[in-house]
């Protein structure tokens, strides 16, 4: 497999951020900023608590098979390890993380939950068709705002804390896409752009004898 220059910039980008975000990761818990944790109206906490029940670990199992079949539907070939290496990297990582910073306040420290939710926001995006992308781009921000808003109802999570979870989820995400920067047929895919409006309009415009 020929390996471009453009997929090269590429990664060497995506491992920046995944870089950029460990290092930020660990400054968080070094400096251990205080915060206090978000409240919300006690009357909303019922609201919250399906929402947190639904994201178990049988749910975030059913997810991940279900992108792994798209990926073999859509033949990607090394779709399936970048499913598994952002959903099971992400988890580890912020189960990891509230081990080691345990003496740290609960409010800064990362919520599974966002943490899931986001690792497969992020896995469908690296699997999904490009027609695709932009619908699973609005519905997971705003299932990540009811996510994280449902966290803060149940559990005591600060601002940092959720960025935390957020950045955990953006660390593997950007080594997951780099992954699939390298299937054969993503790589090949990646390097098409679609055509806007314009560049269209110019090319008919273009074919147009008089």
């Amino acid at each position: 497999m020929i390996i471009s220059t453009s997929s090269l910039r590429r990664s060497v980008h995506r491992l920046a951020v995944a870089a950029a975000g460990a290092v930020s990761l660990g400054a968080l818990y070094l400096v251990r900023p205080s915060s206090s944790a978000l409240m919300f109206p006690e009357a909303l906490h019922p609201v919250a608590v399906p929402v947190i029940d639904a994201i178990d670990i049988t749910a975030i199992l059913a997810v991940t098979v279900v992108l792994s079949v798209v990926s073999m539907m859509r033949k990607l070939p090394y779709g399936i390890g970048a499913v598994l290496v952002l959903s099971l990297g992400a988890n580890l990582t912020g189960a990891a993380v509230r081990a080691w910073a345990s003496d740290t306040a609960p409010a800064l420290l990362p919520s599974g939950h966002i943490v899931a939710f986001a690792a497969l926001c992020g896995s469908a995006l690296l699997v999904a068709a490009p027609r695709f992308r932009p619908v699973i781009s609005g519905l997971g921000f705003a299932g990540l705002l009811g996510v994280a808003g449902a966290s803060a109802m149940v559990e005591p999570i600060s601002v940092f804390g959720i960025a935390a979870s957020l950045v955990i989820a953006a660390i593997w995400w950007a080594l997951a896409s780099t992954l699939m920067l390298y299937s054969p047929v993503a790589a090949e895919r990646e390097e098409r752009r679609p055509d806007t409006a314009a560049i269209a309009f110019s090319r008919h415009n273009g074919n147009i004898r008089f």
